[in-house]
């Protein structure tokens, strides 16, 4: 059989088919001759290409056929591996063999090569969002019907609604208006957040993306997956059971699957720590997870080859799910927004109709009319486009200021933090505004519930990060110390040669006068028994203490000189007045 139109497979000259062989012609003195190649016929099915968001790999997606007639199954090859031929026997089996003579596998190669004129080209996305594809913006889902989008494991129940009714936007509105299922606190905040993710490109364009995760918490049975769930079912099909991500999984798997999730909402569930060594792993692995959606850097990788591989920051927004928060310190505490479950909070039977909604699709349908609305409204044309940008960075340094304006005491990053959820607030509002949904009067009750609601909230997270402080949770283990007789502090007026072993230094009526080494060992036992961080040295808390204003200080020193009995020795000079304030913050 040569290389006829009854051949499955067809190959230019020189290569031919015989007897379901692939065969060469070779020109020669005496005329020419075929040389066989190998017992089976390769060639291109399609030309896959794959965005994953940091780079575009090509595939060839290959079909064959065995000189026995066998079909072989079609495999993904890279254009590197392509003329290695090292995938032959490992996906096509030992019976494909190639002829041991010089440079065949150039000839294999180049044969397969041939065949690409007729195949078809595809393009998958292995990440979702908005992506700009031939000058058009596209929010990507699996199952868009336009697009082949894919994602792997759980988080294949990511997916687009195939369409949307008016209905879908009422029935969401209904969440925080006439059916509510949880408290203002909870809802309004997880409503904002949720239609803040869809604008997380365009934040980013105008260099005030969110940088902070949601963390629900509460103890088991407060229905906190529960919730999480919901609110990702404006995105996908979801479940308690079944959420994208977890604790359990690998850091790096995590941040991995995080830089996927473009625009989208996802959730880490279960933060739970069951011993030391896991108390340990997990914290590490929240601590990952707050600098990641707080700062939007990826770790730095390299390459075999040593050049530097694209960043892989996460690029949509996260819930976290948690029956403790997370101790992570001051920084860390900043980088999340806490809305805390208790024990019948939830209306159960709200609760259930929203999840039976959910199932139909209503609120994926919200979500594309959200997004579609976005590409219409906003993203018509250029100039709209950057007339969007350019309101999304207005809007959030006002938001920003507004807060700071209002007074509340806060670290930093919560007056950012209320800016971008009263920006997802704003655009959902609008959005439903738009679709005569609500009326005006009903935008402007809602918009300012939500706002009175965020301060209280603020409040509320600016109180956890002060006793997140190093400072603030010394000052607060010393007096546990101190009153559980664990340490003892010697009167400065009346000193005496003889130290108990538990001495950690002196105290007056204004002062206490901490021996540096000794009080920062004891604190540090303290929390080691407890199981939680103080890795502060001890020259940084001497440093931040003084920073503070909580101690009296030497010019140019952190620590203070003072005279006792016939010595003088430097001490850690804490003022007692706003130790003791330090320390209310506890009760």
């Amino acid at each position: 059989m040569s290389n006829s139109k009854d051949n499955l497979v067809q190959y230019p000259l020189p290569y031919k088919v015989v007897d379901g062989c692939l065969y060469r012609e070779v020109p020669g003195k005496s005329g020419i001759t075929s040389k066989k190649l190998c017992n089976f016929l390769p060639y291109i099915v399609s030309e896959v290409s794959v965005d994953n968001g940091a780079e575009v790999k090509t595939m060839l997606r290959l079909g064959g056929v065995h000189s026995s007639g066998r079909v072989l199954p079609e495999i993904d090859v890279t254009g590197a591996e392509l003329g290695t031929f090292n995938w032959l026997i490992e996906r096509w089996g030992a019976d494909c063999v190639l002829e041991p003579e010089r440079s065949v596998k150039e000839y294999v190669r180049h044969a397969i090569q041939q065949t690409a004129e007729i195949t078809e080209r595809i393009q998958f996305y292995n990440v979702t969002g908005w992506k700009l594809i031939d000058n058009h913006w596209e929010y990507l889902l699996p199952n868009d019907g336009k697009h082949d989008v894919s994602l792997r494991g759980k988080l294949s129940r990511y997916e687009r609604a195939d369409n949307w009714k008016i209905s879908d936007l009422a029935n969401v509105f209904l969440m925080i208006n006439t059916m509510p299922f949880a408290p203002a606190e909870i809802t309004l905040p997880l409503l904002a957040y949720t239609f803040l993710t869809p604008l997380n490109e365009f934040l980013h364009q105008a260099n005030c993306e969110p940088k902070f995760v949601l963390c629900l918490l509460g103890r088991t049975g407060t229905r906190k997956s529960t919730l999480a769930a919901l609110f990702l079912s404006f995105f996908g099909r979801f479940n308690s059971s079944d959420l994208p991500l977890s604790f359990r999984d690998t850091a790096n798997s995590i941040m991995y699957n995080a830089f996927s999730l473009k625009d989208v909402l996802t959730c880490i569930d279960d933060f739970h720590p069951s011993g030391r060594k896991e108390a340990a792993k997990l914290t590490e692995t929240a601590q990952l997870i707050m600098r990641g959606y707080g700062d939007r850097i990826g770790r730095g990788r390299l390459k075999s080859d040593s050049t530097p591989m694209e960043s892989r920051p996460p690029q949509g927004n996260a819930i976290i799910t948690a029956e403790q928060a997370p101790d992570i310190g001051e920084s860390g505490t900043a980088r999340y927004f806490c809305l805390e479950l208790r024990d019948g909070m939830i209306d159960l039977n709200n609760l259930s109709k929203f999840q039976r909604e959910a199932e139909k699709g209503t609120l994926r349908g919200c979500m594309l009319a959200y997004t579609e609305w976005i590409k219409k409204r906003l993203l018509k044309d250029k100039d709209t486009e950057r007339s969007f940008v350019n309101q999304l960075k207005k809007s959030f340094h006002n938001y920003r200021q507004e807060f700071i304006d209002s007074g509340i005491r806060c670290h930093g990053r919560v007056p950012e933090i209320y800016a971008w959820l009263m920006i997802g607030m704003e655009y959902f509002l609008s959005f439903l505004f738009e679709h005569d949904v609500i009326s005006e009067e009903e935008y402007q009750a809602t918009f300012i519930r939500c706002r009175d609601c965020l301060y209280e909230l603020a409040k509320k997270q600016s109180s956890s990060i002060e006793q997140d402080k190093p400072t603030h949770k010394f000052i607060q283990k010393l007096y546990s110390l101190i009153e559980s007789g664990q340490v003892v502090l010697l009167d400065r007026d009346h000193p005496f040669d003889f130290k108990p072993v538990n001495y950690i230094g002196y105290q007056d009526d204004e002062n206490f006068y901490l021996n540096a080494d000794i009080a920062h060992k004891q604190v540090k036992r303290l929390c080691n028994e407890q199981d939680e961080a103080f890795s502060i040295s001890k020259n940084g808390l001497i440093k931040a203490l003084a920073e503070e204003g909580l101690t009296i200080c030497d010019k140019g020193k952190n620590t203070k000189s003072v005279r006792i009995g016939d010595k003088t020795l430097r001490f850690i000079c804490l003022i007692k007045d706003k130790a003791d304030a330090v320390a209310a913050l506890a009760q």
